[in-house]
């Protein structure tokens, strides 16, 4: 079974919703998911509240590894703790892709490259981003990558 672990920072709704289509594309794969917010310690809370605090542990467990991103450039109050890990860690084998409020089908934030040098610092080799042919919407494409994400990206652990 494929272990994803989507994370996301944000501090309205709409890339939480992006996140969670993810999660359900990976379950729905018969993948294993684990959400967390990226979240300075003053945030305020988006539409579900328990998403728990990254620990090393997640990142050694996820096959894939999901980041979501609202902001366009780097918070350091949000996206520190996760930057942190990745230098503390070698992740080899395991495969990573970012997106950002309009979902991983366009160019890439400042944030987006800064976690793409971060995950490659931790030898999180990078998906690439592409169009979901055939798919109506955003969240279907966002659930359509979280089943990519369960399906074709086990890692031998």
């Amino acid at each position: 079974m494929s272990h994803v672990l989507v994370l996301f920072q944000a501090n309205t709704e709409p890339v939480e919703q992006l996140a969670l289509a993810v999660a359900v594309g990976a379950v729905e794969a018969k993948g294993s998911i684990r959400l967390r917010r990226l979240a300075a310690p003053d945030a305020p809370e988006v539409g579900h509240k328990s998403y728990g605090k990254l620990h090393a542990a997640d990142l050694v467990w996820a096959n894939v590894i999901v980041v979501g991103l609202e902001d366009t450039n780097t918070n350091p109050d949000e996206l520190g703790p996760l930057f942190e890990l990745l230098r503390a860690s070698d992740l080899s084998g395991r495969r990573g892709w970012t997106f950002g409020s309009l979902g991983p089908d366009m160019p890439p934030t400042v944030a987006q490259l800064e976690v793409a040098k971060a995950f490659e610092a931790a030898r999180v080799t990078m998906l690439p981003p592409g169009t979901a042919v055939g798919l109506d919407g955003l969240i279907a494409r966002m659930k359509e990558w979280g089943g990519f994400s369960a399906r074709n990206n086990e890692r031998d652990v």
